[in-house]
């Protein structure tokens, strides 16, 4: 119940008493573990946040929050918490799977549960997480997928949560040819572009970047982008978009053009030239 001071000062002695000390590990991590579950809207919050200090880059203290049921706690605070206690909550699953295949594995597969069944908000908060925990993370993207992830993430995008399941795809898809593969696979091109179309300002840029995504360095997915009509409504963007539209636009338009005649010649009649 500190300061902001306090709390950081705190989190910093609690990591240094867990630091090597098996007993103090488990004592310290079986009481935030407590405060997650049942603490008041505060207590949830910070001891979120302290969770997510003491597994940041420490192994063992990734294992005995794990060990002591942390995950579902946090998971839950992800699904049904304030902003503030789902920002944390998903700050501390990040650090707890990073590294950790076990809590990756059982992080990933309880919130694509979310995304599969959950309520309309909890599918969203659930999307923001995997987008977080794609994000920069190639262990992650493989985890999110081998969970059966992409599928419910998709069928947002078609839907109403739209923005964080975009945002999720367009991780996933970054570097990771097999999961670009899957996205389209599992129909994901379409929607995408029609959300690059027909969105709101800041889903057509998030639809451009998460196309663009998809389009690099694989010439089936920049074949499909076009014969779903991608290009117009990306030359359209760097045409008349806003400065974030024009710019993930253009990237997009130049990975679709890439190793592709077909492609450059119809964006040039679109009259743009990568």
């Amino acid at each position: 119940d500190g300061t902001d001071s306090q709390k950081e000062n705190a989190a910093e002695a609690l990591g240094v008493l867990a630091d090597g000390n098996d007993a103090n590990r488990i004592a310290i991590c079986a009481q935030l573990v407590a405060l997650v579950r049942n603490g008041t809207d505060d207590q949830k919050e910070n001891a979120a946040e302290a969770l997510g200090r003491l597994a940041d880059g420490n192994d063992a203290n990734q294992i005995a929050i794990a060990q002591e049921g942390g995950i579902s706690p946090l998971v839950a605070l992800v699904r049904d918490g304030t902003d503030d206690q789902k920002e944390n909550a998903a700050w501390a699953l990040g650090c707890l799977a990073d590294g950790n295949d076990a809590n990756r594995i059982a992080i990933c597969a309880q919130l694509v549960a979310l995304v599969r069944n959950g309520t309309d908000d909890q599918k969203e908060n659930a999307a923001e997480a995997l987008s977080d925990l794609a994000g920069g993370n190639d262990a992650n993207r493989i985890a999110i997928a081998q969970e059966g992830g992409i599928s419910p993430l998709v069928a947002l995008v078609r839907n109403s949560q739209k923005w964080h399941a975009t945002n999720a795809l367009g991780h996933l898809a970054s570097g990771n040819d097999a999961n670009r593969i899957a996205i389209a696979q599992e129909g994901g091109i379409a929607p995408l572009v029609a959300l690059a179309r027909d969105g709101t300002n800041w889903q057509k840029s998030i639809a451009a970047w998460a196309l663009g995504c998809l389009a690099d360095g694989n010439d089936a997915n920049r074949i499909a982008i076009a014969q779903e009509g991608g290009i117009a409504p990306l030359v359209a963007l760097v045409r008349d978009g806003t400065d974030s539209q024009k710019e993930k636009a253009g990237e997009a338009l130049g990975r679709l053009a890439g190793g592709n005649d077909a492609n450059r010649i119809a964006i040039a009649q679109e009259g743009w030239t990568p």
